[in-house]
């Protein structure tokens, strides 16, 4: 889409003002609003912002540009605010210069993606696809609760959550958002969306425009929209599995499909399974960046916690679903609605390159419920345990290069700054559990 196409949709679409969005490092939107007017201007020129408010940079240099991608322009639905108002995504610059700003996450999967083409083929694109998975709460004055007792593919009235959930995929088909199928999920006041397939960059865009629009949908209807991992003790989390495959659009092939290979994998499917499994140890800090993560990611709610791979297994860390030729792909399951989607997608290609690369062959699948195996057995089949907790994680990121290199060594450092943060902070946190059990020692 050229900007000047863009002027024409503004006017026949009489928008106002328009949303310049961006996600800070922990994969937090933020907006921009400007009026519809000067849109030329500032997708040619772009607009300033103070990036030190964001935790983007030092506050001694804190300016930096946002440029439109003009490609990413939206008009949001009508009754969305007062007046009609459109999204577009921005990619973030130097103050001064054309140079893209390093500490960009949505550059950072641009980079990893290009590198791609150049190690594997310019005309191999990288596709992904998450589930989103959310909760819907409503308010009481003894605080949130979830907003029905529904169970997996509950119909309503039991499923309450169904009129907001037809409301938004109506919104995201009229911006040519595909939503293929939508349901309860287990968890009472659970629910998913399944999107079609697309390349990396369009889905992480994607993704955060379908939270913008949930949480804004639900925030009209007095209800709260929730990614949290990990809401209530003792009950389901909340995960965003992460499909992922590599496409030869010149040869119209799927680089993962082999018809005679087993689970239907090639060598390259193979190793790109096994270099995320040699890299999921530092992977958790970014696919699962919150103190919340590691509460979901714990044995016995089929949240996966085991470094393993399977076909149907649900107990692992990479599955393979059904689905044959252009539909061959990998599911990478720790993935949290806390991430930065971006980053996540980046990491995980760079994880599965470097398996391409090092021509690593993954351990056996796993077919087995690995919750029952006892450790001595999972030692045996070479089955390894992600991080417990956001500290450690964090430790294994600073141990694992390829992981480093995805992000960029400014990137890295500045990610690793503000997560030990949160995590010290969380550490020297007194909660009301350790008052209960401590107060009369």
């Amino acid at each position: 889409m050229r900007t000047s196409e863009v002027t024409k949709l503004i006017e026949k679409e009489n928008v106002k003002e328009i949303a310049l969005q961006f996600t800070d490092i922990s994969g937090i939107l933020h907006s921009i609003w400007i009026p519809s007017q000067l849109f030329s201007k500032v997708a040619e020129e772009g607009v300033h912002t103070d990036g030190s408010s964001v935790g983007m940079v030092d506050i001694s240099k804190s300016d930096l540009k946002l440029v439109p991608d003009v490609n990413t322009f939206t008009v949001l639905p009508p009754n969305s605010f007062p007046k009609r108002v459109a999204r577009v995504v921005c990619d973030i610059y130097e103050p001064e210069s054309n140079r893209h700003f390093e500490l960009d996450p949505r550059f950072v999967l641009k980079k990893v993606m290009s590198d791609a083409k150049k190690s594997i083929g310019v005309s191999v694109k990288y596709c992904a696809c998450s589930e989103i998975e959310f909760f819907l709460f409503k308010k009481s004055e003894s605080g949130i609760q979830l907003l029905d007792e529904g169970e997996y593919l509950a119909t309503p009235p039991a499923d309450l959550g169904a009129d907001l959930r037809l409301e938004v995929t109506e919104e995201l088909m009229n911006m040519g958002i595909l939503v293929e199928k939508h349901h309860h999920e287990v968890p009472h006041g659970k629910y998913e969306f399944n999107l079609a397939y697309s390349d990396a960059l369009t889905m992480a865009d994607a993704i955060y425009l379908i939270k913008f629009l949930l949480k804004q949908t639900a925030a009209k209807k007095g209800l709260i929209a929730s990614f949290m991992p990990k809401p209530f003790q003792g009950q389901y989390g909340c995960g965003l599995h992460t499909h992922v495959s590599l496409i030869d659009e010149k040869k119209g092939k799927n680089l993962f499909y082999d018809p005679s290979g087993s689970y239907g994998l090639n060598k390259t499917g193979l190793n790109f399974i096994a270099g995320i499994l040699n890299h999921a140890k530092a992977l958790a800090a970014i696919t699962n960046p919150s103190v919340n993560s590691y509460k979901r990611l714990v044995p016995g709610w089929e949240a996966p916690v085991y470094i393993s791979w399977a076909r149907y297994n649900r107990s692992v860390l990479v599955r393979v679903p059904p689905g044959k030729e252009m539909r061959t792909r990998l599911e990478y399951r720790p993935t949290d609605g806390s991430c930065n989607f971006y980053l996540a997608f980046a990491c995980i290609l760079s994880a599965g390159l470097d398996g391409i690369k090092r021509k690593i062959e993954p351990e056996e699948p796993v077919e087995e419920n690995i919750y029952e195996m006892d450790a001595k057995e999972r030692v045996k089949r070479g089955i390894g345990l992600l991080p417990e907790n956001l500290g450690d994680a964090l430790k294994e990121l600073s141990k694992d290069k390829v992981v480093q290199d995805a992000l960029g060594q400014a990137l890295y450092e500045k990610f690793l700054e503000i997560k030990t943060k949160e995590w010290r902070d969380y550490n020297t946190t007194v909660h009301e559990w350790e008052r209960k059990k401590y107060i009369d020692v």
